[in-house]
């Protein structure tokens, strides 16, 4: 394997373009979860009790109080691992209380394009109870202005897209898997 500092440059990779350039800083937006199909969440095999009440109190809480608050810290680290490493904390939060915390780190591959997501969730406002780790692939696409995640979220496989937006201060995102749809809007304020 090749160290960052042996590996030949790869002029405006992707990778770094995203996590680096446009992505490091502090964001602040909003985040919406839906259910789309009521029906097609009781047909899906391996959600388990625990997702299931996930999901239901997310929906009420979505249906209830609106959209929550989004806030995410990205840390680029251009010479860290292979090609670089980006660290991610999201937090969710309705009223100041923390619904959703979120860390991740990005290892960026040598090709610029992929990467390999390590992450640490929690929901609820407890530390150490709802809590995974999990690791998986994500891609960005060659402008390094769009990205793709495949995520494993409440005990189904979710996709996840991401667009910077023209002024590279905006990011919309839409995260859909069979039988739901959330949504991640933010503006990058530091």
């Amino acid at each position: 394997m090749t160290s960052y500092d042996d590996a030949p440059p790869l002029p405006d990779a992707p990778s770094h373009i995203y996590y680096f350039d446009v992505g490091a800083g502090d964001w602040l937006g909003k985040f919406t979860f839906r259910v789309t199909s009521w029906r097609r969440l009781r047909e899906a095999r391996g959600i388990g009790l625990r997702n299931w009440a996930l999901i239901i109190a997310m929906a009420l809480t979505q249906r209830l109080t609106g959209a929550s608050r989004l806030e995410s810290r990205i840390v680029a680290s251009p010479s860290a691992g292979v090609f670089g490493v980006a660290d991610n904390v999201v937090r969710i939060s309705r009223f100041g209380v923390t619904l959703y915390l979120l860390k991740e780190r990005y290892l960026l591959a040598e090709d610029g394009l992929g990467v390999t997501v390590e992450a640490h969730e929690r929901f609820s406002p407890v530390p150490g109870i709802l809590t995974r780790r999990f690791t998986y692939p994500a891609e960005i696409h060659p402008s390094g202005l769009q990205s793709t995640y495949h995520m494993p979220l409440l005990g189904s496989p979710w996709t996840a897209t991401y667009h910077v937006g023209a002024d590279r201060q905006t990011l919309a995102g839409e995260l859909v898997c069979d039988w739901a749809k959330a949504t991640e809007s933010a503006r990058r304020v530091a």
